[in-house]
């Protein structure tokens, strides 16, 4: 690289001087170029507005088949970068941003460059910016400080992935910023292992009716997401590929529809089955001596072609109720779903009660999905994430000029939004007392005013409301309105705690298949499970679900989850390692010579517990 200044190479680039040779990383300097000839202003440029919430849920939801299945690996990327003051975004392939989270002190930054949720980051919007160069490159990039175009980013470094379908289909990006100083190298490996896990299980996902040949130079390799993977038809026409199995064999996407599995293995499929069958062969090419294998199609069961239409509503409630019921979210009681779908569609306000994570929210989805409003919209407002100064215009709407900061033609508000559909008030025990009154007329009336006047419209919605509050209590206390509590409290459903619904275990067994443990191979271990069984649970489900998720990101196939596989955190409340702490670990410490780390070792925990662990003994 070249030893003159950043600051002096951009200079000479935007007066049209020659740059001396690798002064700016390739990609970085082809940007750049492009952006120029685009006629981009790196000083002065009009960006587009961001979304509205009603244009970024339609994102969100066109998005949601790749975002939930990409969510456990960008929920382990997140916890490794948070510590470090770094946020994590994913945007969808036209670089529009979709999520975000990350570290407070550098969301503040990151909202006064309009790195948020709704705001279209492409190259030709805003530059060189590793969001919109990497959509453009398909491939890794990371941008820092002034390599960004536009002057006004020279504040982040960035550094992100695109994720493509085994089709070759470019779906979205993965992203990490964060101060110039801080974010390197370590972060860049961390997002293009992201991007190999998110594309491993799209793989498994939608490649699964198909012959899957994996192929690794080191047959140890062969259950990661670095083996190469392709997906041959019944007629050994290659139809889905990984780019690790690409860049090996020295294809492209285009070879899909058209590579043929006697070309790339030297025989036919039908000749390696009859030789090989399913399982471990050799597989030469280029040169190149592979060990391979392979796995046959796991063709998913059709739907019938017809369904009569007195079955359809009790197959939509056993459709959704396996989305919550036993093979899901654990066993709830039984009918629960169905009572909830009877006070619905009798246009019955539904209340939703329970602890924090039970499953409050995958409960009103499947609600959802199984009555007959499943067509139109599901609008969801968490009345506890809204500041108490705006949720009212977030309801309700509002007129052009309602009130500063307004935009110029008015907004539609959730309350209309979910016309024709379902309305449901997360935490609605948050709600400040100002806004129940207004709610409360809704409900009576129907009939939704913006803030600023306007003409009332008549809305056709059904509420779903949820808490995690006592809302008797909260009425008693006069936090909440009694007229409002009994409006919506007609008959409210009750979600027990993961405690309470039976073997935690087998509801672990069975969601760790669902999110694809199945399929990879990977199991409980009976000590694990033990573990599961033993532990009180807090976060309830969403506690449990994630941590899967994130265990599933974090293994290779193949793998049994057994405690050294559980978080520090989790792991100390093991039996085993609480018992350690009453005087054993100074015995502990001194059969190891003083080493602390081998100590922690043999406990299965980190040196930083260990420590805590043997000055609090």
């Amino acid at each position: 690289m070249s030893s003159l200044p950043l600051a002096e190479i951009r200079r000479r680039f935007f007066e049209g001087e020659t740059l001396p040779d690798n002064s700016v990383p390739s990609p970085i300097l082809h940007s750049w170029r492009r952006c120029l000839g685009l006629g981009l202003s790196a000083a002065r440029l009009r960006l587009p507005d961001k979304l509205d919430t009603a244009s970024l849920g339609s994102r969100q939801q066109e998005n949601a088949d790749w975002l939930q299945l990409a969510r456990p690996a960008i929920d382990a990327l997140f916890d490794s970068v948070v510590d470090d003051g770094h946020v994590v975004i994913v945007a969808d392939r036209h670089g529009v941003i979709l999520d975000q989270m990350g570290h407070p002190a550098f969301l503040d930054r990151a909202e006064r460059v309009a790195l948020l949720p709704g705001m279209d980051w492409r190259e030709d919007v805003r530059g060189t910016n590793a969001i919109g160069t990497a959509l453009v490159l398909g491939g890794p990039v990371r941008v820092r400080g002034s390599e960004h175009y536009l002057e006004r980013n020279r504040q982040l470094s960035c550094t992100a992935g695109a994720i493509v379908s085994p089709q070759g289909e470019l779906l979205g990006v993965v992203d990490v910023s964060g101060l110039p100083r801080k974010l390197g190298d370590a972060q860049q490996q961390q997002v293009q292992a992201a991007v190999r896990h998110i594309e491993q299980r799209l793989f498994d996902e939608q490649a699964g009716a198909l012959f899957e040949l994996r192929f690794a130079p080191d047959a140890a390799t062969l259950t990661t997401p670095r083996c190469g993977r392709l997906g041959f038809d019944d007629d050994g026409v290659l139809r889905a590929a990984n780019r690790a199995a690409l860049s090996a064999l020295g294809l492209d996407w285009p070879a899909l529809g058209h590579g043929r599995f006697a070309a790339l293995a030297g025989q036919s499929l039908e000749h390696w089955l009859s030789r090989h069958g399913i399982g471990a062969a050799s597989l030469r090419h280029g040169g190149q001596l592979y060990s391979a294998r392979l796995l046959p199609p796991t063709p998913r069961q059709a739907a019938s072609a017809a369904v009569p239409a007195d079955h359809a509503t009790a197959r939509a409630g056993r459709a959704a109720d396996s989305k919550v019921g036993r093979n899901d979210a654990g066993a709830l009681p039984d009918g629960l779903l169905q009572r909830g779908q009877r006070l619905l569609e009798a246009d019955i306000p539904v209340l939703v009660l329970g602890e924090t994570g039970v499953g409050k929210e995958r409960f009103v989805q499947a609600l959802h999905a199984a009555s007959s409003r499943a067509g139109a919209p599901l609008v969801a407002v968490n009345c506890a994430a809204i500041p108490e100064g705006l949720i009212e215009a977030e309801l309700f709407g509002y007129e052009e000029g309602a009130f500063t900061g307004a935009r110029k033609q008015g907004a539609k508000g959730r309350l209309r939004e979910a016309d024709g559909g379902i309305l449901f008030l997360d935490e609605i025990g948050d709600m400040p007392a100002s806004l129940q009154a207004r709610l409360l007329r809704v409900l009576q009336e129907r009939l939704v005013v913006p803030l600023g006047g306007g003409i009332g419209q008549k809305v056709d919605v059904r509420i779903v409301a949820a808490t995690h509050r006592n809302l008797e209590h909260e009425v008693a206390a006069g936090r909440f309105r009694a007229d409002l509590y009994y409006r919506l409290g007609h008959y409210p459903l009750r979600l027990p705690p993961l405690r309470e619904r039976g073997d935690v275990a087998q509801i672990a067994a069975n969601l760790l298949a669902q999110h694809g443990g199945a399929r990879r191979g990977v199991t409980l271990s009976a000590a694990l499970a033990d573990f599961i069984r033993r532990y009180p649970w807090p976060g309830n489900l969403r506690q449990l679900d994630n941590l899967l998720k994130t265990l599933l990101a974090l293994v290779d196939d193949g793998t049994e989850l057994g405690l050294t596989h559980l978080p520090d955190t989790l792991r100390e409340h093991h039996p085993a390692a609480a018992s350690a702490a009453s005087g054993q670990l100074a015995q502990l410490l001194q059969q190891h010579g003083g080493n602390a780390s081998a100590a922690a070792r043999a406990l299965g925990i980190s040196r930083s517990t260990f420590y805590r662990r043997l000055r609090q003994g």
